[in-house]
């Protein structure tokens, strides 16, 4: 992790998987372990508004939103999905 002004600053990854872990626990949901190669899909037992809710929090969290910004790869990961909002 990068630190500025003596804090630690999350990565990418760690981002998403936090904002995961908190929509499963506002659903009452016991979070799956979360890992970078994890699927971004519905086999997480997130439905599309639980994904909308994800971009969201990512958009407030960096300030951008990358669908926005150009061509996106395919999204098959946690780690796909923390590399886009990393490099834009």
């Amino acid at each position: 992790m990068e630190k500025m002004s003596g804090v630690k600053m999350k990565n990418a990854v760690d981002v998403v998987i936090d904002n995961l872990t908190d929509i499963f626990l506002s659903k009452g949901i016991r979070p799956p372990s979360l890992l970078p190669s994890s699927p971004i899909d519905s086999s997480l037992g997130l439905d599309s508004l639980d994904f909308a809710e994800l971009a969201v929090r990512l958009e407030t969290h960096y300030g951008r939103d990358p669908f926005l910004e150009g061509d996106i790869p395919p999204l098959n990961s946690i780690s796909d999905l923390a590399a886009l909002y990393e490099s834009h």
